[in-house]
């Protein structure tokens, strides 16, 4: 057996052997304040000078965990509280109109922009607020790829796709999208968009918002578009 081969099945048995006892320096300072470690930016280190360093930068990353969570646990309960409000403002709507004033308004006290669209409603909302069912499966098909959420930047021809060519969205901004489906009828869309292009990645949870969307559902199939006062007032006004 060459002295390579003995080397080699050496430093094998070294290694299992600490591997099984991790307490073996322990007992043996001496050992452990004469061993050394190549570095290539220090040199020669000691092992336990490695292992302080080691373990601050593992604290390091971990303090740094602990202020993302904190800050993701400050934003999620801020969230939850203001969907939770504006979950009350529109189930107290008497009308869909109503409804989507209310998340509009909720949209741009957050610092966002909202947007509705419902499909073939031309003939109920004007042709603003309507999707065509084909419009909307061109964006499903390039974007959503069955996810029930699209999160991020979206291209100008999917945009005005779906939000209409005199809407306007924030060019560069950031997009969530998530389709209005009540026992499996598509009803339209829910839109909300911020300028700041990051404001809304894929990796986001949608708990909160994919709620939303099910209540504005609910909404969408029992609601009239307009309230029997306004309807009266409008029709008071005409005469």
């Amino acid at each position: 057996m060459s002295d390579i081969e003995v080397t080699a099945l050496t430093e094998e048995i070294v290694a299992e052997f600490l591997k099984d006892n991790p307490d073996f320096f322990q007992h043996r300072r001496e050992l452990v304040d004469r061993l050394a470690i190549p570095n290539q930016e220090q040199g020669a280190v000691s092992l336990v000078h490695l292992q302080m360093n080691r373990q601050r930068q593992r604290i390091e990353e971990l303090e740094e965990e602990i202020t993302a969570l904190m800050s993701m646990a400050k934003n999620n309960d801020r969230t939850f509280h203001e969907f939770m409000d504006l979950q009350e403002q529109v189930l107290k709507c008497e009308a869909l109109e109503q409804v989507i004033h209310a998340v509009q308004n909720k949209a741009k006290a957050l610092g966002l922009s909202a947007f509705v669209r419902l499909i073939d409603a031309e003939q109920l909302t004007g042709s603003h607020l309507s999707l065509t069912k084909e419009q909307y499966q061109r964006f499903a098909t390039n974007n959503l790829n069955g996810r029930d959420a699209y999160l991020g930047r979206m291209r100008k021809a999917d945009r005005m796709g779906l939000l209409g060519e005199q809407t306007p969205a924030p060019e560069m901004g950031s997009y969530v999208v998530l389709p209005l489906v009540n026992k499996g009828k598509l009803q339209g869309v829910l839109v909300f968009a911020s300028e700041d292009g990051g404001h809304f990645q894929p990796h986001m949870d949608t708990l909160f918002l994919r709620h939303l969307a099910l209540v504005l559902s609910h909404l969408i199939e029992t609601l009239p578009w307009q309230s029997v006062e306004h309807e009266r007032i409008s029709s008071h006004t005409a005469q």
